[in-house]
């Protein structure tokens, strides 16, 4: 592999951590706001937990990707939304980067990771229960 592919190929690994640290930044400040909006509905069961749990598990990946994106000389600078796009500038090796991303895409993918969180949970208490 050239010096150019290594490149390249460290360039589209940064923009995968970005998209990736973007993703759960985004899905643990949404399940907070939906813990507070779920507060003011009379509800047969309380969802608040598996909420905040939910905030809590993405808040931690979320800043398990920062430091990685940082360990391999990444920084998000800025973010924000335009339109039906969320636009996030960020630093990688030295070079500043612009990324867009459709806020819908993102939605359906935080949406993708909340589903394999509950996949997840699931499995984890079938196993408790055979033990």
């Amino acid at each position: 592999m050239s010096g150019q592919d290594a490149a390249a190929q460290a360039a589209e690994e940064g923009q995968e951590l970005v998209r990736e640290c973007v993703l759960f930044g985004l899905l643990f400040r949404a399940a907070m706001v939906d813990v507070d909006a779920l507060r003011h509905v009379p509800l047969k069961l309380s969802y608040h937990m598996l909420l905040e749990e939910l905030s809590r598990w993405a808040e931690r990946r979320h800043h398990q990707l920062r430091r990685t994106l940082q360990q391999q000389g990444g920084r998000l600078l800025t973010s924000r939304k335009q339109g039906g796009f969320y636009i996030v500038q960020y630093r990688f090796r030295g070079y500043v980067r612009e990324a867009v991303y459709s806020i819908e895409v993102l939605r359906a993918e935080c949406q993708e990771r909340v589903r394999l969180w509950i996949t997840s949970q699931g499995s984890e208490s079938a196993k408790e229960r055979r033990t």
